[in-house]
């Protein structure tokens, strides 16, 4: 991690998020990016259909719903699934595949997320299942 990044205050305004890796039915913006650090927020767009199923490959995510309430699916074979809404938080280990559809919120269901870790943030996958790290952690020489 960038030794700098806690050495002094810094923020970002609401019209200064970026573009952060999108899933069809999430949208990611990010506020803080650094080596071992991505911070952002999501809008959940998958109000008819689930959201394409993801990982978040060799990073660990905490979530803390703002608004709305979404389903998330997870397991083997899809089969595991929890609701979260608004003050709610979850955590997703390395590379669990999951997706998520809305509940209640309608267009403004909306969550933010610290992830910590390396590589890519976010590895759109077919399907539900496990995430093989050799397809996603660099590779050692």
């Amino acid at each position: 991690m960038r030794k700098d990044i806690f050495s002094k205050i810094d923020y970002v305004t609401a019209d200064k998020l970026e573009q952060g890796p999108i899933t069809p039915g999430q949208n990611r913006l990010k506020a803080f990016a650094s080596e071992g650090l991505w911070v952002g927020q999501c809008h959940v767009t998958a109000l008819d259909a689930p959201s394409q199923w993801h990982h978040h490959a060799n990073y660990e995510s905490v979530m803390y719903m703002l608004s709305g309430r979404i389903r998330v699916d997870h397991g083997p074979n899809g089969e595991k699934s929890f609701e979260i809404g608004a003050g709610d938080y979850a955590f997703f280990p390395r590379g669990m595949i999951h997706r998520a559809q809305i509940l209640e919120g309608g267009d403004e269901v909306r969550y933010v997320f610290v992830r910590l870790g390396s590589g890519e943030s976010v590895v759109n996958v077919d399907g539900p299942g496990f995430a093989d790290p050799a397809t996603y952690l660099p590779k050692e020489n």
